[in-house]
């Protein structure tokens, strides 16, 4: 039961005082579990975050690992796969300077069985460029027509042509000052084409023919030999057909003897010194006309041409284009 206090009962206090410890005292019990609860909660926090900072290391290290097995694993496959290849093609000879190996060569001291014959087998191009950089520089050093002529094919027709285009059986050697300058070589049916330069810094193609043991330079494309010299041929317009080497090239130009455009197809026609610029025309959509046009990708083409003057033109550098004598400045056969 409830007792109501009197006026002489003494009240007990509702709170009970704290008790305080001294700045000097050390840390009481009640602070120590706290303090030590802290810490354990601390170790625990650090423990899961560690554990998975731990599990997510281990994860990465995992990928990692299968990401350079699988780099490691790709880079030797690359390099098995290389290696495979780059063998392969290192059983294959080079193709430079060889631009084809011929079965049979003949030896480059001795002459062939048949000089000439077009069923021998060629000398390889090793061969053949061992053969062809001395005899190039014999070629261009000559200074007389009896130098020349143990060097050029074709002697016994060369000889004439040499003296008309050597009235007096001397030149000016060109010089060699630089052999295969391009690094390549040129096939032209029977025989080699090889760019040099000459002393004078001139760079030519310069043609060998292409039989074993006997090469031979081909003077007549080397000066760009013609029929009769270009200064005459404009000066007496002669009406029979000669020949002549040129660089054609088609223009649109029409005079003189050429004007009904309907009819002709004009080509401009460059000498090989290129002294000398005329125009030739031939009948337009004829045989003629089709053989003498460029393809589509090309300037100009070098020909033998046999050309001629209308009888009675008043122009001296306008001619008819009468046939094509060879394609290129090389003749094919043996020349008359």
């Amino acid at each position: 039961m409830l007792k109501i206090p009197t006026a002489l009962d003494v009240t007990p206090p509702l709170l009970a005082p704290l008790r305080r410890t001294s700045p000097e005292e050390p840390a009481t019990t009640d602070s120590e579990p706290r303090k030590l609860k802290k810490r354990r909660k601390g170790r625990k926090s650090g423990e899961n975050h560690s554990w998975e900072n731990d599990s997510r290391s281990s994860r990465s290290s995992e990928k990692k690992q299968m990401r350079l097995f699988l780099i490691g694993g790709g880079s030797l496959l690359i390099l098995i796969v290389t290696g495979v290849v780059f063998s392969m093609n290192g059983s294959r000879k080079p193709s430079e300077p060889v631009v084809r190996e011929a079965p049979v060569v003949a030896p480059a001291n001795k002459e062939p069985v048949n000089p000439g014959d077009p069923n021998q087998a060629p000398v390889s191009d090793v061969v053949f460029l061992a053969e062809a950089e001395p005899l190039a520089q014999k070629f261009l050093k000559a200074t007389t027509v009896e130098e020349l002529l143990p060097l050029v094919r074709n002697p016994e027709t060369a000889e004439n042509r040499m003296r008309r285009f050597y009235p007096d059986g001397k030149f000016k050697a060109a010089g060699l000052s630089q052999f295969n300058t391009s690094g390549e070589l040129d096939l032209l049916g029977g025989f080699r084409a090889i760019r040099v330069m000459t002393g004078d810094f001139d760079e030519k193609s310069l043609v060998f023919t292409d039989t074993p043991g006997v090469l031979k330079v081909d003077w007549e494309s080397w000066v760009g030999w013609s029929e009769v010299p270009w200064d005459e041929f404009l000066s007496s317009k002669p009406f029979e057909g000669k020949v002549f080497r040129v660089t054609l090239s088609p223009v649109d130009y029409y005079n003189f003897d050429f004007l009904d455009e309907s009819k002709w197809q004009s080509y401009r026609l460059i000498s090989p010194d290129k002294e000398h610029s005329i125009y030739g025309y031939a009948e337009k959509g004829s045989r003629l006309d089709q053989r003498l046009r460029p393809n589509a990708d090309t300037k100009s083409v070098a020909l033998m041409l046999s050309l001629k003057f209308p009888k009675g033109t008043s122009s001296n550098d306008q001619v008819e284009i009468e046939k094509i004598i060879n394609e290129g400045w090389v003749e094919e056969e043996n020349p008359k």
